[in-house]
């Protein structure tokens, strides 16, 4: 049984940085008992600077795609975020606030360096724990029309999978984005694999959103979804030219999201 996923489900990444930011505030907390500094505001203001730079920088460079839905800004949700932008103004205020208070400097260190090395340290078990991509399967699947066709066959450039049903919500509204995406990279070949549903719930689904896709496959059986290891609808998986798995995204993909992920497959 597939499950949606959810707005409110966090990744394992976004969970350890939460981890990291309560271990520097808790080693910040014991050294300042001593020198009486506590970084705490500090490093609050470090990561509510680091956040929004973080976006901020994010959207400017997909600024295009956030202009269609402006209000799209807001939407943390999309997972849009420049790593690099947040972590330079976070340390940035970090270096400020020790040139200008002295006091503060010893226990701000040790809890940014708490804190960066458990994040490093839960980041690089869990990258050494992770499986290898899948590569693009053999899946049989069905058109529209009633005829068989192997998901390989259309691997003959860059390849954007995803997985949907007509029920499920998250689904639906993404749907606009992607096939306004397939319209204009024509260069990436989008699949859209149905998960256990008839070709007249997906039909009267399409006309009833005027909604023109191309490669609406059928995959009556979700054989798709256990051969990718899909954890929840929709899901989309990125392939280049090879059949090699690059990224995928589980969740519904916003128009800067999926920029992002055409970029790579570049």
């Amino acid at each position: 049984m597939f499950e949606v996923a959810g707005p409110l489900a966090l990744s394992v990444e976004r969970l350890l940085v939460l981890a990291g930011v309560a271990i520097a505030l808790l080693v910040g907390w014991l050294v300042s008992r001593r020198h009486g500094h506590h970084p705490a505001p500090t490093l609050g203001i470090m990561l509510v600077l680091g956040f929004v730079s973080a976006r901020l920088v994010f959207v400017l460079i997909y600024l295009d795609d956030y202009l269609v839905e402006p209000l799209s800004v807001f939407d943390i949700g999309d997972g849009g975020m420049h790593f690099m932008a947040g972590i330079t103004a976070a340390a940035a205020f970090a270096l400020y606030r020790g040139w200008q208070q002295p006091d503060l400097r010893r226990p701000l260190t040790l809890a940014v360096l708490s804190g960066g090395t458990a994040w490093a340290i839960g980041t690089l078990s869990i990258t050494q724990q992770q499986e290898p991509l899948p590569a693009l399967p053999p899946v049989a699947l069905t058109t529209l029309a009633g005829d068989s066709l192997n998901l390989q066959a259309l691997n003959d450039r860059p390849l954007v999978v995803n997985l949907w049903a007509t029920w499920c919500v998250p689904c639906r509204r993404e749907m606009p984005v992607l096939a306004a995406a397939q319209q204009r990279h024509t260069e990436v070949r989008f699949v859209f694999i149905n998960q256990a549903e008839s070709a007249g719930q997906i039909t009267d689904y399409l006309a009833d959103e005027d909604l023109e896709l191309d490669n609406v496959l059928l995959d009556a059986s979700a054989v798709s979804g256990r051969l990718l290891n899909t954890r929840g609808l929709p899901s989309t998986y990125f392939f280049d030219a090879n059949g090699n798995m690059i990224d995928f995204h589980v969740g519904e993909l916003s128009g800067p999201g999926l920029s992002q992920q055409l970029r790579r497959l570049r």
